[in-house]
């Protein structure tokens, strides 16, 4: 394979572009940056990391933009020029944005927040109520006020809405320092929100809310060892609590030990047969851990606890089922998640591949499929390119072969995997 997130079997970047996609879908756009990030780091230039990277910054951006205006209208200069450049940092390299929270950052008068006078620590932008001097905590003795709360509340009602079920009633009464420190989580800002979230563990031991949250902060850290301890603690508190059990399966396989995340799921599932979301993550894990045949019978029963909606479910049934060697019914079922999901890259590259391995009856058909991921996916091109090739030498158009060969070879890579790619489908083509 020419990369990794082509073959059934999920890689580093494809687990971080699955976990980011889930949390854009849940609006929790700071989390799902930093995951779209780690994809684009793993594979640069993939253009649905890219695509979901500058969807977070736009709405990051606009979210900080409205904040800045909002606190402008209130006459409260200093928070409205630190929301402006907080949008202007999370602009990062696009153009567009960066002109935008520039132009607000302008019409308030400064290119950056004021800074603060020697001796006074800032000024945080959601201040506790407690008159303690530490930066940690502190407001200078001033307290909050009303705005600071509403701010607080409005925003940790917002994050909320985006949850399920079982995170929302384990949050809501948590008290107000639970609810700031998540919404700096919500943001991003993991300092800021340790010590809220610690001292919410401390202040609610039989809660299984606080060190949930602390998972997912530790997840946002990349510290998937201390993740792990945290959804263990909030299983402990509650064990029928759901989302730290899908937490912890998916940090098993970030840690690499995706069979001992399925055996995991497997005995939850004993107990919460219902739970949709588990047999994905069952079938994910068993793929991932050599298993096809019960990562096919996950996935078939994710199938139907989850719906057709979830692409998941089925793009894991095809690859158990490609890897089980059914091309066939793995065929079937790449092309049931394709023409649901028309740009979904992980459905459409194995579905060409299946067309092509078939032979000449379908090779048609497999160039119309990479012709489609190379439209969506322009840095990657030239590996579509010779998959082209490849399916028109099949039909015996062997003059547009050539020409579309020729055309790969000015777009590859100067990398040896990329030429002895191009060199192996020359020789076939010529």
């Amino acid at each position: 394979m020419a990369f990794g997130w082509f073959s059934g079997k999920k890689d580093p970047a494809g687990r971080s572009l699955e976990k980011a996609d889930k949390l854009a879908g849940q609006g929790r756009w700071a989390e799902a940056l930093s995951y779209y990030e780690d994809a684009l780091e793993a594979q640069p230039g993939w253009e649905p990391a890219a695509g979901g990277v500058r969807t977070c910054r736009e709405r990051l951006v606009a979210w900080n933009l409205e904040e800045a205006q909002g606190y402008a209208n209130a006459e409260d200069l200093p928070k409205a020029q630190e929301h402006a450049a907080l949008a202007l940092e999370l602009a990062g390299e696009h153009p567009e944005l960066r002109r935008r929270a520039q132009e607000a950052l302008d019409r308030l008068g400064s290119g950056a927040p004021e800074a603060p006078a020697p001796g006074r620590a800032a000024e945080r932008l959601f201040p506790p109520s407690c008159a303690c001097p530490a930066p940690s905590c502190a407001t200078g003795g001033q307290g909050e006020t009303d705005e600071d709360l509403a701010s607080v509340d409005d925003l940790f009602g917002f994050y909320l809405e985006s949850l399920s079920a079982e995170e929302r009633e384990a949050f809501e009464h948590l008290g107000d320092g639970f609810a700031e420190a998540f919404v700096h989580l919500q943001q991003g800002e993991t300092d800021r929100a340790r010590p809220g979230l610690e001292e919410a563990a401390r202040a609610h031991p039989d809660a299984p809310g606080p060190h949930y949250a602390l998972g997912l902060l530790a997840a946002l850290d990349k510290d998937v060892e201390a993740a792990e301890g945290h959804f263990l603690r909030a299983l402990g508190a509650d064990p029928d609590f759901s989302p730290a059990a899908h937490h912890r399966a998916d940090v098993l396989r970030e840690r690499g030990r995706p069979g001992e995340g399925a055996a995991f799921l497997r005995e939850w599932l004993k107990g919460h047969p219902e739970d949709g979301e588990a047999w994905v993550l069952l079938a994910a894990g068993s793929f991932e851990a050599g298993d096809p045949a019960p990562a096919l019978e996950a996935a078939e029963e994710a199938v139907r606890r989850v719906g057709p909606a979830d692409p998941r479910p089925t793009l894991w049934k095809a690859r158990a089922l490609r890897e089980l060697r059914r091309p066939d019914e793995a065929l079937e079922a790449f092309q049931t998640v394709a023409a649901r999901h028309r740009d979904l890259l992980e459905a459409l590259v194995p579905l060409g591949q299946l067309l092509l391995e078939k032979g000449a009856g379908t090779a048609e058909k497999a160039a119309e499929v990479f012709k489609r991921c190379y439209r969506l996916d322009g840095d990657r091109g030239w590996w579509y390119l010779l998959r082209v090739a490849e399916a028109y030498a099949a039909k015996g158009w062997k003059p547009e072969a050539r020409d579309v060969l020729a055309t790969a070879r000015r777009e590859l890579p100067d990398t040896e995997e990329a030429l002895a790619q191009w060199d192996v489908v020359s020789r076939r083509v010529t």
